[in-house]
């Protein structure tokens, strides 16, 4: 095939059943030429994402700060995690999201979105009750409780009379 590299230990989708005897088993895929390791290439990706989250992030100066072509990325986001490098970055976000929502529950939602690179994105709410399972609303609300409660047990003279024994 002309521009594409034929790997052993990568499989089209890494499902979470397959063992590494299972994956090393599979039939060559093909990478695009010069792709490197497509494990790496997710890995690096994944460290920006971490050092940058809050910034811009376009896929083709991603590439590019990874020393990999566009099309490298996407195959090793595809090949490795099953979704697009685009849709990482989003499930990292929303992650972070999570984190700043549960530390400092006080600071209000807008601020939490935009801390997080999600000012831009349209439907967060949408998207955090899709990853997590609760509204994000509900979830931030629960956090001020749980801080509310965190703080008032700090307080209290007898903090440990306040907890049931079990």
């Amino acid at each position: 095939m002309i521009g594409v590299t034929c790997i052993n230990h990568v499989t089209t989708k890494v499902h979470p059943s397959l063992s590494t005897a299972d994956i090393k088993e599979q039939p060559n895929c093909c990478a695009p030429l010069g792709c490197g390791n497509p494990r790496q290439v997710v890995s690096d990706a994944s460290h920006y994402f971490g050092l940058h989250f809050p910034d811009p992030i376009m896929m083709p100066d991603l590439a590019e700060a990874l020393g990999t072509s566009l099309r490298c990325l996407n195959f090793s986001f595809d090949h490795i995690r099953g979704i697009t490098p685009l849709q990482a970055l989003q499930e990292h976000r929303l992650n972070q999201l999570f984190a700043v929502l549960t530390d400092q529950p006080r600071q209000g939602l807008g601020r939490a979105i935009r801390a997080c690179g999600l000012g831009a994105a349209t439907g967060v709410s949408a998207l955090f009750e899709k990853e997590f399972g609760i509204d994000m609303p509900l979830f931030l609300h629960i956090s001020r409780r749980a801080a509310d409660d965190r703080a008032f047990r700090l307080e209290h003279p007898q903090a440990e009379a306040l907890v049931l024994p079990i």
